[in-house]
């Protein structure tokens, strides 16, 4: 009798236990759902009618080449692998009015299952490329062309890796991204604190607190240092800022970041695909985000094409990096 009325109590109790659980996982697939609809969902772009080049001065000197004289690797095989998930962050200035910008710019966040990592990757906007169906150009253009889709094509052709969706982010909306997890702490060199001076900002040299309007001057900033190839380092250092402030969050921290983040998106992926890398990323537990940079040093050539200062990269060299970098596997 009593051990009939024991097993009835453990069979309550674990009931119970099981219930509440259900009832979590319901409730969090609830707010997931919730949450990520919130995202704006990418429209079907028409792709257009022609090629346009910014065009620039020559200031740096740099040798005048014919658009026929570049000479580009064959096609690689892209590479897919189920463990690696490569996400395209879009940074579009939509104050342009009446037509779609070329990306701002381009950081490629690959989520490595088997090696635990997550690496950002800036693609600098001048570095010269094939665009399919369109003449060779500077990679920001093919944004404007054709949106993500072209996007993700002009990748692919060149660099043979797969990209599995995009997420395009406001700038101006992204300041409150930063607001909201109460700004980052940033690193600035002499150059950096004196242009943040002379918009008004009191910082200082070294360590600084920057709310979400400064962190944005800092990392769109090409005027100083080594023009975009600092200003993609510092958007990289800026994601590890807003990373490292995350990582450690509470729920409550976690849900408001979202509840500012996520307005200031848009994105070609479902849900479905999004909660699978939100979850990747959180399954990962990385303790900070690796960094490379696309050309990387000593794989391009500076030229000027078309009336354009752009990059002409090896290919080849990039893909080799890309594959050890970012799936630990040698390239053919």
């Amino acid at each position: 009798m009593f051990k009939s009325r024991a097993w009835s109590i453990i069979v309550k109790v674990s009931a119970a236990i099981l219930g509440l659980a259900l009832l979590l996982v319901v409730s969090v697939a609830v707010f997931a759902v919730l949450k990520l609809g919130q995202i704006q969902k990418a429209e079907t772009v028409s792709r257009a009618e022609g090629d346009s080049f910014e065009t620039d001065e020559n200031t740096g000197n740099l040798e005048e080449i014919d658009p026929d004289d570049v000479q580009w690797a064959e096609d690689w095989e892209v590479l897919r692998d189920k463990d690696v998930v490569n996400l395209l962050l879009i940074g579009q200035d939509t104050r342009v009015s009446g037509e779609r910008a070329r990306s701002d710019s381009i950081i490629l966040v690959t989520l490595n299952r088997t090696e635990k990592e997550i690496t950002t990757t800036s693609i600098m906007r001048d570095l010269y490329v094939q665009i399919p169906g369109y003449s060779d150009n500077r990679i920001n253009a093919a944004y404007a062309y054709g949106g993500m889709e072209l996007l993700d094509e002009t990748i692919e052709k060149n660099f043979a890796i797969e990209i599995d969706g995009n997420v395009e982010v406001d700038f101006d909306g992204f300041t409150q991204v930063i607001d909201a997890v109460g700004g980052v702490d940033l690193d600035l060199s002499p150059d950096e604190a004196a242009y943040l001076q002379n918009q008004g900002y009191a910082v200082s040299v070294g360590m600084n607190h920057l709310d979400g309007t400064a962190a944005l001057l800092y990392a769109r900033v090409r005027s100083i240092g080594n023009s975009d190839y600092d200003r993609t380092y510092r958007q990289r250092k800026l994601l590890s800022s807003i990373f490292a402030s995350l990582k450690d969050s509470s729920f409550s921290e976690v849900l408001a970041f979202a509840n500012e983040l996520f307005p200031c998106l848009t994105t070609d992926m479902t849900q479905t695909e999004l909660i699978g890398a939100v979850m990747t990323g959180i399954e990962l537990r990385v303790g900070e985000l690796r960094s490379l940079r696309i050309p990387a040093d000593d794989t391009f050539e500076a030229r000027y094409i078309r009336g354009m200062s752009v990059l002409v990269p090896d290919l080849e060299a990039n893909r080799r990096l890309l594959r050890e970098e970012l799936y630990h596997e040698t390239a053919q």
